[in-house]
């Protein structure tokens, strides 16, 4: 982990609430902490991961309590703020991946103006560049307005597409078509963090846990956090030929609430 030149001398613990957007804070002082994105810890294994996910926008808040959690303490007054990985993510996927993620709120003030999530708000829908996707229609495209906060992108979706024609209509959105959202929002974030445009995926492994519905009639966020590269200036690795084994955790919001989520195992080699 390199640290942020820009904060040579801070550190990831912070003396006060408002001095990051997103607040990691153990568990137990939950109840004594005011901050519109409280993520909780309970280790710092987590601790660790929700920082490289978040990078420079978060911080760990002990308070006056500090002596309660010597491990947690020690490893953030030795952790630069603004944590930075310049490579892979090495480490195994936690097993709590998804409850992990489903802790920091799609909806903050990094993504605020960036993205709707609700119905009438602004900005329009943007959809990205089918490279990004590996589509050649447009239409295709079933993801817009793509943002960054530290290492987590965020995209709204688009819920119908002319390459999935289901045979009666309904008010929620096929399982197919969120996966679809869940394969274009992993090629779109590899590429966002170094994968070069003319290499492909190859998908190995699809897991996903559909929790509750996601309706027509409300903006859907999807979220997704890759493996394969923390963030895009580390400079895109180009070994002509080489595979590279990488996963994508991949969660789709509605109204706040986490709907369903999963990972995806790829991949990555140069396009023959």
């Amino acid at each position: 982990m390199d640290s942020d030149s820009s904060h040579p001398e801070r550190r990831l613990r912070v003396a006060s609430p408002e001095a990051v957007p997103f607040l990691l804070v153990p568990e137990p002082l939950l109840p004594e902490v005011e901050h519109p994105c409280c993520v909780p810890v309970k280790s710092v294994a987590e601790a660790e991961f929700l920082a490289a996910a978040l990078q420079e926008h978060c911080g760990l808040y002990l308070g006056a309590r500090a002596a309660e959690f010597p491990e947690l303490a020690d490893w953030a007054d030795a952790t630069p703020l603004g944590v930075r990985v310049g490579g892979p993510w090495r480490k195994a996927p936690l097993e709590n991946l998804s409850e992990l993620l489903e802790r920091v709120p799609v909806r903050n003030a990094v993504s605020e103006g960036r993205q709707a999530f609700a119905e009438g708000e602004a900005p329009p829908l943007e959809r990205l560049d089918p490279v990004l996707v590996h589509k050649q229609d447009p239409r295709n495209v079933l993801l817009a307005n793509g943002c960054r906060v530290g290492a987590l992108h965020q995209f709204n979706a688009f819920t119908d597409s002319p390459e999935f024609v289901f045979d009666h209509p309904s008010e929620h959105v096929q399982g197919m078509l969120l996966t679809e959202l869940a394969r274009q929002a992993t090629i779109a974030s590899t590429h966002a963090v170094g994968l070069p445009l003319d290499w492909v995926l190859v998908l190995r492994q699809l897991t996903l846990d559909f929790q509750r519905f996601v309706h027509r009639s409300a903006p859907v966020v999807i979220r997704a956090f890759a493996s394969f590269r923390l963030p895009e200036w580390a400079g895109p690795v180009r070994v002509e030929g080489k595979r590279r084994t990488m996963w994508v955790a991949v969660q789709g919001w509605q109204d706040g609430v986490c709907c369903f989520s999963g990972r995806l195992d790829v991949v990555s080699k140069a396009a023959s």
